[in-house]
């Protein structure tokens, strides 16, 4: 049976049922005029679209036909195989008064396109030229005045040209100014198969210099591309340097000799870009970094294959974090189908999916929990959004000083009922900037204090930040705060560490991280200078923790976050089975309300007062009223 043939039986077979596509995000419209193997390159804006991660490459598009069937497919990734190298036969060598002539042919079969000359010699640099011939006798020059080195880790010793099925091959080099060079042998490169590449327009978003490196991030326009090669643009005359992108690694140079110059500023790179940015790292050593005009990026089309049964408006849609990996008969037959013959079709523009909802990118999991009875609750805020789905809001810090720690006590409430939810904490954190007050201590006149203005009391915080003009010191820090509780005023220590700055050492910003939290709206720094002069501290900053909530609704109902209840029981939601699917849906972002108290208000425990517990107030005054009747019952009774 014929491949495509093979190919038609098996879409017939497994052609999948009418499904609903209201979680894809992006849909293209492609019009196909006669049924037979089609062939579709994909956009860059459909790629761009596709958000799955790990497993093959877009696995969430889908090609639907007018009748609305999901329809097997393959994406015929190019085949990025790394040619053979193969040694060259016949090599002989020939000396003449000026020059040194190499002579190689090449295995029998297949067409060839770069010669690498073998040799243990160093420090060279020779003009050459090759040439080719079919008979060893008639011969053709495939290049001239090329530029042969090694010197200074620098080495250039291929020559590259069109693909040819050439037998023969002679180089001559230039022996004239230098002496001539051993050279042990040559190998071939066996031609690759076809990969076709479109240029793609790039812009340079940001250039950094750090640690002898270059960092260019490359913006590509939309993520998902297959990169083929990278050139880099420069007017520098004379430089080597060595480059990464991605996993592709390469030695970029430009030499001059003798009027003659030789380069190579290509990367030859071939992987898949998964974002939208790609960042290009040059190690310039001790040396200068290079001046950058421009980079030019080449992309390899990314075709889609499929049988079309009939003729009509048929749907591809992609950009689904939830879709499955299909699994298709037809993937047996990928290498033979990508070179089948089929009509290539155009497309339409690609576009939202107007049937798109975020409700369907989640999970169905139930939208509604078991009652709940917040009276015990201290505080709720609103939950402000706009449209249904998965919700995503991120916690204020006056939300985490008032809820618990491990945010047990956290509760999404909708008409007495809890929604389950899910506390995603992805390590990142806000940065806000201070008031910090130096405080003179006339009873210790060598230490430096300083007072640090929290926000509010209980600030979540987990580390501060300073910055210090001093050019260089060695000190011990101190973090501490002043809390009177019922048991009276005490100190409590929040951190110590050390902070020094070296000389030549760049002025940098020092990160303290306290042991936990500060309770009190003022927290007090502080470090003995001794014998050295006082420590400068111009500017403070606190960080708090980034902590979002998950959770869904099929409407846009009012919803209330409560929280500050101690006493509140840890929750068990089965939604943590899922929490990979639901990070990933696509999310509605909401805000929060302000704040409200609930009927379980009262003091926060944590908050620092100056005032004792009534309680223990009048406990005092009922032991001081026994007390002095017990000494009033001891004291001897008056004589008359």
């Amino acid at each position: 049976m014929k491949p495509h043939l093979l190919f038609i039986a098996l879409c017939v077979s497994s052609v999948a049922g009418a499904a609903d596509f209201a979680a894809w995000t992006h849909r293209q419209t492609v019009r196909i005029a006669q049924p037979g193997l089609t062939r579709i390159e994909l956009e860059p804006e459909l790629l761009d679209a596709s958000r799955t991660k790990g497993g093959t490459a877009f696995h969430d598009l889908r090609i639907v036909s007018p009748t609305g069937k999901a329809m097997p497919y393959i994406i015929a990734l190019p085949r990025i195989i790394r040619p053979e190298m193969v040694d060259a036969g016949g090599f002989k060598t020939t000396l003449t008064s000026s020059t040194t002539v190499l002579e190689f042919q090449t295995p029998a079969g297949g067409t060839i396109t770069e010669v690498m000359l073998q040799t243990n010699a160093t420090g060279f640099i020779k003009s050459a030229t090759l040439e080719g011939s079919n008979d060893g006798s008639q011969w053709q020059t495939l290049a001239s005045n090329e530029l042969i080195c090694r010197q200074n880790g620098t080495e250039r010793l291929r020559f590259t040209f069109a693909s040819s099925a050439l037998a023969h091959f002679r180089v001559t080099l230039d022996d004239a100014r230098s002496r001539p060079v051993v050279f042990t042998g040559a190998r071939v490169r066996r031609d690759l198969p076809e990969l076709r590449t479109l240029a793609k327009p790039v812009m340079i978003r940001d250039r950094t210099e750090a640690a002898g490196e270059t960092h260019l991030k490359i913006d590509l326009g939309s993520a998902n591309l297959l990169i083929g090669n990278i050139r880099v643009h420069t007017p520098e005359s004379v430089f080597q340097r060595e480059a990464s992108l991605l996993d592709a690694h390469a030695t970029l140079f430009r030499l001059q000799h003798e009027g003659r110059s030789g380069e190579d500023l290509d990367m030859a790179v071939h992987q898949l870009a998964t974002a939208r940015e790609i960042e290009l790292v040059i190690r310039n050593g001790d040396s200068p970094p290079l001046k950058i005009d421009g980079i030019e990026v080449t992309r390899h089309p990314l075709p889609v294959v499929f049988q079309a049964d009939a003729v009509g408006e048929w749907q591809l849609y992609i950009g689904n974090a939830q879709a499955a990996e299909p699994s298709y008969d037809i993937s047996a037959f990928g290498d033979k189908l990508r070179d089948a013959s089929a009509q290539s079709v155009m497309a339409s523009a690609v576009g939202a999916n107007p049937d798109f909802s975020k409700t369907a990118t989640a999970p169905e999991v139930g939208d509604v929990g078991p009652v709940i009875d917040v009276s015990p609750w201290s505080f709720q805020r609103e939950v402000q959004f706009k449209e249904a789905g998965v919700i995503v809001v991120e916690l204020a810090p006056e939300v985490l000083a008032r809820a618990a720690n491990d945010l047990h006590d956290v509760r999404v409430v909708r008409d007495g009922h809890q929604i389950p939810f899910l506390a995603n904490k992805p390590g990142s954190q806000h940065e806000v900037e201070v008031a910090i007050v130096e405080v003179t201590d006339p009873q210790a006149p060598t230490w430096s204090k300083w007072d640090v203005e929290m926000p509010f009391a209980n600030y979540p915080t987990s580390e501060l930040l300073l910055d210090s003009p001093t050019p260089l010191f060695a000190r011990t820090l101190t973090v501490s705060e002043q809390l009177e509780t019922e048991k009276g005023h005490f100190e409590r220590i929040l951190s110590n560490a050390n902070w020094q700055r070296q000389p030549g050492q760049l002025v940098s910003t020092f990160h303290l991280s306290l042991y936990t939290a500060p309770r009190a709206a003022s927290i007090r720094l502080a470090t003995d200078n001794g014998d050295n002069p006082r420590l400068q501290i111009t500017s403070a900053r606190v960080l708090y923790p980034v902590v979002r909530l998950l959770f869904r609704v099929p409407d846009t109902t009012p919803v209330q976050l409560c929280y500050g209840n101690r006493r509140a029981p840890y929750t068990r939601y089965d939604l943590q089975f899922v929490r990979k699917e639901f990070e990933n849906a696509t999310q509605v972002a909401a805000t929060l309300g302000d704040e409200e108290k609930l009927p379980g208000y009262e003091a926060d425990p944590r908050q620092p007062s100056g005032k004792g517990s009534p309680w223990l107030w009048a406990a005092l005054a009922l032991v001081v009223g026994a007390l002095l009747w017990v000494v009033a019952k001891m004291l001897p009774k008056k004589v008359e």
